[in-house]
C-alpha cells in the first residue's frame, strides 16, 4: 500500500511539472510569437509597407497650425492592411519641427498613439510608433542603417520599416517608421518595465555633477513616472563624479556599442556632439540601460557639427567628442578604463570588419535602393530631388561625399588609429582644433543648434561600378539643399518637414476628440497579412506530449481505481 501511494504521490509530482513546465514554454512561446507577428506586420524590416492617415480636414488644418505645442487629433490609420479607429496623432520632433513650422511645408513627423482614445487599443501590443520624414538625410537610409548597426553589435535598438504614406488617399511621401522606446519596448528587451525611463535634455543630460540631490537634474524626468526622486541617478553620476565602479551602476556594454555606431558614423547630433540628447536611460532594476535614438543624421549628417565630410573621415576615435573631453564626464570616465576602452575598439573593429566592409555596405545600399527608388521618385514632398538622392549614396569626390565613399575612408582612417599609425587622442581637447588628425575646426561643445549647409558642392561624377553592381543612370552631381532650415519642397509638392530630433514625448492630457470622416470604421483587419498568419507549433503540445500526459493520466486513474477497490 505504501508502494502504491509513493508511486501515485510522484506520478502527480510529475503531473504538475509538467504543467508548470508547459505554462512556462506557453508562455514563453507566445511571447516570441507575438514579437514575430510585429516583425512581420508592423516593422517588416525589408519592405515598403502602404500607410494610410484618415483625417478630418478641419482637424488637420488645426494640428498644424498648432503643431509647436505637439496637439494631437483623432484620426483612422490603416497600416500595412490593418486598419484603426480613433488613433492620437501629433506632429513631433525639436528643432526640426520648428524648422516645419516656419516654412511653406507640412510635412512633419508624425506620433501615432493607438490608445489615446481607446483605452488598450494596440497593434499586436505596440502602443505607440513614429513616422520620421527622413530630415537632414538626402540618402534616405542614414537612420535605417544605423539601427541595423547597433543590431549588428546585438544591441538593444528600435525595428523600422519604410513607409508608403498617404494622406486621405492621396500621396504624401516616403517615411521611417521607428519602434517607440515605451513599457511594451521595455517588456521585449529586458523582460520588465517597473524602472524609471529617462530621456534626457536640458539640465543634468550631460550627465554632469550637480549635487547628490536628485531633482536638482531637471533635464532628467521619467517618462513613465508620477512622482520621483531620482535618486538612481545622482547615484549614476555621483559614481561618474568620483570615478567610482560604473559597472555596479550602468550597463558599460550598452553604452560602449553606441558610441562604437556614433562614433564610426560620426554622429554629432547627440552626447558626444556636444547636444547631449538622443539616447534613453533604463533604470533596468538598478542598472541602467544606453538605449540609442534618433539616427537620422549619422554619416556627419548634422548641420550643426560644422565640419566638413573630409574632416569627419578622420574623427579621433579616441577622443570621439566636440571640444574639450572633460565637458563629456561619461566618455571621459570610458576612456579612463583600459578594458572598458578594449571592448569600445572590439566592436570598431566589428562595424568595420562587417558591416561596414566596402562590399557588404555596398551590397547593403544597393539593396535597398532598389527597394526604395521608385518611392523616392514619386516622393510629393521630399526635401531633395532624386538626383541629390543617389549621390547621397554614391558621390565619389568633392567636400561632401556619398554613404558609401564616406564609410570607406572612415573605416580606413579608424583602422590607421586603431594601429596606432596615426594618432587617435589629442591632448584631452578632442576634435578641436587644426592640430588634431581631422583638421577640425575649433568648436565649443556646448552644442551650436544653427544648421550650417557644408561649403561648395559641385558636380562630381558617380562610380562606374560599385561592389561589381552597376549604378543607376543619370547619378549625377549633387547640390545640398539650401540652408536645411525650412525648405520649401519642389514646385507641386504638397506639405513636408523635417525630423530632427523626432523624440517620443507624452502626449497631451488635454486633447479632444476630432470629427472623423464619414464612412471610417475601426480596428477592422482588411488584409490577410496579420489576420491569417498562422500560430506556431511550438505554441501547442506536440504528440509527444500529449502521450506522456495521457500514460501518466492513465497510471493515476489505475491507481485510484486500485486504492477505491482496496477500501
Amino acid at each position: 500500500m505504501k508502494l502504491i501511494k509513493s508511486i501515485t504521490a510522484v506520478t502527480l509530482a510529475i503531473l504538475l511539472l509538467f504543467a508548470v513546465n508547459y505554462a512556462y514554454t506557453n508562455s514563453d512561446s507566445s511571447t516570441s510569437e507575438s514579437s514575430s507577428i510585429i516583425d512581420t506586420v508592423v516593422f517588416p524590416h525589408d519592405e515598403v509597407v502602404d500607410v494610410n492617415i484618415e483625417i478630418d480636414e478641419d482637424a488637420y488644418a488645426e494640428m498644424n497650425a498648432n503643431a509647436m505645442s505637439e496637439e494631437i487629433v483623432m484620426a483612422n490609420i490603416t497600416y500595412n492592411g490593418n486598419t484603426f479607429n480613433n488613433v492620437g496623432i501629433r506632429p513631433k520632433g525639436n528643432s526640426s519641427l520648428r524648422d516645419v513650422f516656419q516654412s511653406d511645408s507640412d510635412r512633419y513627423s508624425f506620433k501615432i498613439d493607438f490608445n489615446y482614445y481607446i483605452d488598450e487599443q494596440n497593434f499586436y501590443g505596440i502602443t505607440k510608433l513614429n513616422l520620421n520624414n527622413l530630415f537632414s538625410d538626402p540618402s534616405m537610409m542614414a537612420e535605417y542603417l544605423g539601427y541595423e548597426m547597433l543590431d549588428e553589435l546585438d544591441a538593444v535598438s528600435s525595428r523600422t520599416t519604410y513607409v508608403n504614406l498617404s494622406l486621405n488617399g492621396e500621396p504624401f511621401g516616403l517615411y521611417l517608421a521607428v519602434e517607440q522606446v515605451n513599457e511594451e519596448y521595455l517588456l521585449d528587451n529586458f523582460d520588465n518595465d517597473s524602472g524609471d525611463l529617462y530621456k534626457p535634455e536640458g539640465v543634468g543630460a550631460n550627465l554632469a555633477y550637480i549635487s547628490d540631490d536628485g531633482t536638482d537634474y531637471t533635464g532628467l524626468v521619467p517618462e513613465n513616472a508620477g512622482e520621483y526622486d531620482n535618486e538612481k541617478i545622482a547615484e549614476l553620476i555621483k559614481t561618474i563624479e568620483d570615478g567610482g565602479d560604473l559597472d555596479s551602476i550602468l550597463n558599460v556594454d550598452s553604452l560602449l556599442k553606441y558610441l562604437a555606431v556614433s562614433t564610426m558614423t560620426v554622429h554629432l547630433d547627440s552626447y558626444q556632439g556636444g547636444m547631449f540628447h538622443n539616447y534613453y536611460l533604463y533604470n533596468n532594476d538598478g542598472i541602467f540601460e544606453w538605449i540609442s535614438w534618433d539616427l537620422n543624421m549619422i554619416f556627419n549628417g548634422f548641420p550643426g557639427g560644422s565640419i566638413t565630410d573630409e574632416e569627419a573621415a578622420q574623427f579621433l576615435i579616441d577622443e570621439p567628442v566636440k571640444g574639450s573631453m572633460e565637458s563629456y564626464p561619461l566618455i571621459e570616465a570610458i576612456f579612463e578604463n583600459e578594458s572598458y576602452v578594449e571592448k569600445y575598439h572590439e566592436y570598431l573593429t566589428t562595424l568595420s570588419e562587417g558591416y561596414l566592409d566596402a562590399d557588404n555596405l555596398s551590397a547593403k545600399v544597393l539593396s535597398v535602393y532598389d527597394m526604395i527608388k521608385s518611392y523616392v521618385k514619386a516622393d510629393p514632398t521630399s526635401f531633395y530631388t532624386y538626383d541629390e538622392f543617389e549621390n547621397g549614396l554614391f558621390q565619389e569626390d568633392g567636400t561632401q561625399y556619398g554613404i558609401l565613399s564616406f564609410a570607406e575612408k572612415r573605416v580606413e582612417n579608424v583602422a590607421q588609429q586603431l594601429s596606432g599609425e596615426i594618432p587617435s587622442t589629442n591632448n584631452g581637447e578632442g576634435n578641436v582644433g587644426s592640430s588634431t588628425v581631422g583638421g577640425m575646426k575649433e568648436q565649443k561643445a556646448t552644442g551650436d543648434t544653427q544648421q550650417i549647409p557644408a561649403d561648395g558642392v559641385t558636380e562630381q561624377a558617380l562610380p562606374d561600378d560599385v561592389a561589381g553592381q552597376a549604378l543607376p543612370d543619370g547619378a549625377t552631381g549633387r547640390v545640398p539643399p539650401d540652408g536645411v532650415t525650412g525648405r520649401v519642397p519642389p514646385d507641386g509638392a504638397t506639405g513636408q518637414a523635417p525630423p530632427d530630433d523626432a523624440t517620443g514625448q507624452a502626449l497631451p492630457d488635454d486633447a479632444t476628440g476630432q470629427a472623423l470622416p464619414d464612412g471610417v470604421t475601426g480596428q477592422v483587419p482588411t488584409d490577410d497579412t496579420a489576420e491569417d498568419i498562422s500560430t506556431d507549433s511550438s505554441t501547442e503540445m506536440d504528440s509527444t506530449d500529449i502521450i506522456v500526459l495521457l500514460v501518466l493520466t492513465g497510471i493515476l486513474l489505475a491507481m485510484g481505481l486500485y486504492l477505491k477497490r482496496k477500501h
